[in-house]
């Protein structure tokens, strides 16, 4: 296969993830990618902000993931977070008029742990 080819599978613009569906393993929709929240300093991917609920862009919560819980099917085009919807309810999340300062440690290791990876500025 051509090189160029596999590296396009591989890498992609942010606009081009905002607004791709997530669902659970069990094929239930749980949403969309609504943001990208990048480390500027150290060149990382912090969070993906899910949104999650509410009925066409009203009453939705965003939800900051840690990258590492989701991945891409290709079969789909979606991204899979392998959490059930009780999980992402209870999830400590936040309104779009009402955002939490990403850049608290203490806040980002609370969303780390919620999902149960180790924040990578450890």
């Amino acid at each position: 296969m051509n090189e160029t080819r596999e590296l396009s599978s591989e890498v992609v613009k942010s606009k081009e993830v905002i607004g791709v569906s997530v669902k659970n393993k069990a094929g239930e929709n749980l949403g969309e990618i609504y943001e990208i929240i990048l480390d500027k300093h150290k060149g990382y991917a912090r969070y993906v902000v899910l949104s999650f609920g509410g009925f066409l862009g009203i009453g939705d919560k965003l939800f900051a993931l840690p990258w590492e819980v989701i991945s891409y099917n290709p079969e789909e085009e979606c991204f899979i977070l392998n959490i059930d919807k009780e999980k992402l309810k209870n999830a400590p999340g936040f309104d779009k008029n009402n955002w939490p300062n990403m850049a608290d440690q203490t806040w980002g290791k609370n969303i780390y742990n919620y999902y149960g990876i180790r924040p990578y500025w450890e």
